[in-house]
């Protein structure tokens, strides 16, 4: 199954575990509840950049929009929110005309081929989109492409934080390889590189200034959070979904967090600018 049928089959039932936010959260106080700490990942990202009211955002991975009505309702600046899930962008264009957002607008698009013309934004937003896009060196060619010249790529994503050598790495994929197909069937496909390969690959694209944030602590309360909603959510809505995709979820959370206890998995905020 690829990430768009995967995303149009999820998205009604993880609005129900997740939120509107389907993201992590960064967890800035030990007491902030999962939307909390949604929202705060939003601002983590926003302020390591320029934004103002004459700003144009391309969200690329957009979910159901709440990340772009966010930075529009806060900044004022105008943003393209693009996925690959026609569900998604439909309850994301839904939401922008509920809010009356004109300068905000949802359109189903690749991030590896967004269509979108040279030097059309000033910010490239990817908020735990790009583990979804395999070919790294198309999704960034195509960020770099858009972006005008000292324009910002901003993104956060879960990565790849024990490095482990390829012998190792199959015996742990082997020795893990249940625990592997449960996260398939939860999350949907994925790649994960290090954050040393994300600046290899930004680099290759042509940025420049590439700054890497580790905030793996800051997110790790988030598969959790998740997995109590889902359970909530079994108890006092049985039948609203199958109970066994609700169950994937559950499992998926509690594997996501292993895995992250471990030092396998961590999570990473990256900036990088087209030179000017």
């Amino acid at each position: 199954m690829d990430s768009k049928t995967h995303y149009d089959q999820v998205t009604d039932a993880w609005k129900e575990f997740m939120g509107d936010n389907f993201h992590f959260g960064y967890f800035a106080r030990s007491d902030m509840d999962i939307a909390a700490a949604a929202e705060a990942m939003v601002e983590r990202m926003a302020e390591l950049c320029e934004i103002g009211a004459d700003t144009r955002v391309l969200d690329v991975g957009c979910g159901i929009g709440a990340p772009a009505l966010r930075l529009h309702e806060r900044y004022g600046c105008c943003v393209e929110g693009i996925s690959t899930s026609q569900r998604g962008v439909r309850l994301a264009e839904e939401r922008a005309r509920e809010m009356g957002f004109d300068r905000v607008r949802f359109r189903v698009a690749d991030g590896m081929d967004n269509g979108y013309p040279d030097r059309s934004f000033d910010l490239v937003w990817i908020l735990e989109a790009a583990h979804t896009m395999f070919d790294k060196r198309r999704l960034f060619g195509e960020c770099y492409r858009v972006l005008r010249e000292g324009g910002t790529l901003i993104m956060c994503d879960i990565v790849q934080r024990k490095l482990l050598a390829p012998h190792q790495g199959l015996l742990f994929f082997l020795a893990h390889l249940g625990e592997y197909y449960r996260l398939l069937r939860a999350w949907g496909p994925a790649q994960l590189p290090t954050m040393g390969t994300y600046a290899d690959r930004l680099v290759e694209a042509g940025f420049r200034e590439v700054v890497l944030l580790d905030i793996t602590e800051r997110v790790l309360p988030t598969p959790l959070c998740w997995r109590d909603n889902a359970m909530r959510f079994l108890e006092e809505k049985r039948g609203a979904f199958p109970e066994k995709k609700v169950r994937e979820f559950v499992a998926g959370c509690e594997i996501l967090d292993s895995f992250f206890r471990s030092g396998l998995f961590g999570y990473g905020i990256i900036k990088a600018v087209k030179p000017a």
